[in-house]
């Protein structure tokens, strides 16, 4: 906590550490924003691989159930195909996880950083109250000493 002290304006002594601490959240609020951009791509990437996926699981199966009888060689190559694909979809599912696990420490980050941020403030508001009771008790006794100069003038006479 910091002091208040007499002063015609009030003049916070942390306010380079508040300026610090806004900054602070400005990077971490951009952190999480990019990080919350990377997981929806990265979610976007997975949809499109299991849609990819389910139509080539479709054609297949198609190939397999149509009366003619297909080449060996075709359906061996397709399932093949579909083993690299449930492979991708699999590291794509991966690296979505760890996206949102990037995101949600992005968002740890952002509200430490606010809550900092808001310490500071509170102790800003708490020091310019305590700035303001001593100016007003230093406006009472300049009050008080005119008031009382006057009176001491007035029944002297």
């Amino acid at each position: 906590m910091s002091k208040a002290k007499k002063s015609k304006v009030f003049r916070y002594q942390l306010d380079t550490v508040l300026k610090v601490r806004e900054i602070r959240v400005q990077q971490e609020q951009e952190k999480f924003k990019k990080a919350e951009e990377k997981l929806k791509a990265e979610i976007e990437k997975e949809e499109e691989m299991k849609k990819v996926q389910q139509e080539a699981y479709t054609e297949l199966h198609k190939l397999m159930s149509s009366y003619q009888l297909p080449d060996m060689n075709i359906i061996k190559i397709r399932k093949v195909h579909l083993e690299r694909m449930d492979e991708q979809v699999k590291e794509q599912t991966e690296k979505r996880k760890e996206a949102e696990k990037e995101r949600d420490n992005a968002r740890e980050a952002l509200h430490k950083a606010i809550k900092e941020r808001k310490i500071i403030e509170k102790d800003k508001e708490k020091t310019r109250e305590k700035w303001r009771k001593i100016m007003d008790k230093e406006d009472s006794k300049f009050m008080d000493d005119i008031a009382g100069i006057r009176f001491n003038k007035q029944t002297s006479e």
